[in-house]
């Protein structure tokens, strides 16, 4: 009754069928993609969005073209990190030029290396939380002086060409494993027929019937129907503003990466120009900076121009730097947690394939010993 009620609804197409449905091209996602593929199966790749790779795809702004479209990094999960050095064969590094800032007075800052002693020590005695009274910050300076003398230092890792050879890696890997990518794809409704042991997915006019979909944190399901009855998910929006500034700028630096402590508009900026088409031997005096802003920062006219003076205030640009572009995206951070993809898991059992997205290299290193090496 359940799926006849589905199929009614002006669908002027055939149902085309598949063994996995992945929801979304995140690189996690495309990668267990591959995976299926190796297996035997008919994978079916779908994604709202025009343009590939999720939180890691590419933009282009003043001509400029392969521009991170957010703040990106790797956290030290080792298992991960091999798997994409040893298995992708993708040439990670310890990030270069990143460091940690602390505002001193007014627009003056000091910087220390962001796996710095003594960096790491300022930041967790002065910057984190600790119980108030004289014994509770006693404790604090004495636990942050073990915690940085017990440690070898801070560590994140990125690729050295950026995310846009990422991306093209990953699409490659999809195209050798025949994996079809269809773009401007959204889901408009999901009925999981218990029964039969398939779901029913509407994409315009289109119904795709698979035996199980693949999908992660990041993946914008519509309303849930099942021959059991409708299940309900509340998606969790969390904005994170980013900012983009093409400066016009000949000083050479090496600084890249850039944590602002404590900073009520700026958490971070980064300095994203060799990885765009900009290149590393750039000769057009062109930067980008891509800033990750504070949930509560709007966009204003007003903007670009104290973007402008904190990285003059900073000294990663000349005095005279001058903007050429800016652009504004209101970025939200993937809608679904793990208790949600563990409720549809358990839900739907094997109907659900679910993947834990939200870190690139934890994801990895989930998977890692399951996957075969994807050639």
């Amino acid at each position: 009754m359940g799926v006849d009620k589905f199929e009614s609804d002006s669908i002027t197409t055939a149902p085309e069928s598949v063994d996995c449905l992945c929801i979304g091209s995140s690189i996690i996602v495309s990668l267990e993609a591959c995976h299926q593929s190796q297996l035997g199966k008919t994978v079916l790749m779908v994604d709202r969005e025009d343009s590939f790779g999720g939180a890691w795809k590419t933009i282009e702004i003043a001509g400029i073209k392969d521009i991170e479209n957010a703040i990106h990094y790797f956290l030290p999960h080792r298992k991960g990190i091999d798997y994409l050095r040893e298995i992708l064969k993708w040439p990670i590094e310890v990030s270069k030029g990143k460091y940690r800032y602390f505002n001193v007075f007014g627009n003056r800052y000091i910087k220390f290396s962001y796996g710095s002693t003594i960096g790491r020590l300022i930041y967790k005695v002065f910057y984190t939380k600790h119980p108030s009274g004289l014994f509770g910050t006693v404790f604090h300076i004495i636990r942050s002086l073990k915690l940085v003398f017990s440690e070898l230092g801070e560590r994140s890792y990125y690729v050295a060409k950026g995310s846009a050879f990422m991306i093209q890696s990953v699409k490659s890997n999809l195209d050798n494993h025949q994996v079809e990518v269809r773009l401007n794809s959204n889901i408009t409704k999901l009925f999981f027929d218990i029964a039969n042991k398939t779901v029913h997915c509407s994409i315009g006019d289109q119904i795709i019937i698979a035996k199980s979909l693949i999908l992660g944190h990041g993946a914008r399901l519509p309303k849930i129907e099942s021959s059991n009855g409708d299940f309900e998910i509340r998606e969790n929006f969390i904005h994170r503003p980013a900012f983009h500034l093409v400066v016009s700028d000949d000083k050479k630096n090496e600084v890249f990466e850039i944590i602002l402590t404590a900073d009520p508009v700026i958490k971070y900026v980064h300095d994203v120009s060799r990885f765009s088409s900009l290149g590393k031997n750039n000769t057009e005096n062109k930067k980008v900076f891509v800033f990750a802003l504070q949930s509560s920062v709007k966009n204003d006219h007003g903007l670009p121009s104290m973007l402008l003076k904190k990285l003059k205030d900073l000294g990663v640009i000349r005095s005279r730097a001058e903007i050429i572009s800016s652009s504004y995206s209101d970025i939200i951070l993937p809608t679904l947690g793990d208790l949600d993809l563990y409720l549809l898991k358990r839900e739907f059992g094997d109907l659900v394939n679910i993947l834990r997205t939200e870190n690139l290299t934890a994801g990895v290193s989930y998977y890692a010993d399951i996957w075969r090496a994807i050639k």
